[in-house]
């Protein structure tokens, strides 16, 4: 049986770096767009005006809510395409093999599902639970954090395989 950097190998696309190059502007989109979620997240935290009440609403009131207050509509749309790209950028690191981009980018979509998942939670409590606001705002910080350094590992990594050339 064939290891799999064995099988990546094989084809020429991963041998001259475009790997490298995807999964690198792959994060760099992804550090964007997790820029403008911070940017609308803000906005929403300092200015939106939130239905409130004293229970959460449910499942079915999800759709008046979002039209009462587009920019959650935006942030949610945004947070979707977000965690895509976070599993791409983490399959792309799988298949080249390098374990700490791996290890990296498995970090930060869990993050990233993690401040989904609060997200969410915080809008069924009636945007009543700052706890879960905090949950989504460390998972943003971990996978901001967990992208740089993927940058940063990969760059040395090419660095030192044109050194070895």
């Amino acid at each position: 049986m064939k290891n799999s950097q064995q099988v990546i190998r094989k084809y020429p696309a991963f041998q001259n770096g475009v790997r490298t190059h995807l999964l690198l502007a792959g994060v760099l989109v992804e550090l964007v767009f997790l820029a403008m979620q911070f940017v609308i997240g803000m906005w929403m935290n300092l200015f939106a005006l939130f239905p409130t009440g004293s229970i959460g609403f449910p499942m079915r009131g999800m759709m008046n809510v979002m039209f009462s207050v587009p920019e959650l509509m935006a942030h949610m749309m945004i947070g979707m395409f977000i965690g895509f790209l976070s599993l791409m950028i983490f399959v792309l690191s799988l298949m080249g093999g390098y374990h700490k981009s791996t290890v990296l980018s498995g970090i930060a979509s869990i993050s990233i599902l993690i401040a989904g998942v609060s997200g969410l939670e915080f809008i069924f409590t009636g945007f009543q639970n700052n706890n879960l606001s905090f949950i989504m705002s460390l998972g943003f910080v971990v996978a901001v954090i967990s992208y740089v350094f993927l940058i940063y590992s990969e760059s040395t990594h090419s660095m030192i395989q044109d050194f070895h050339k």
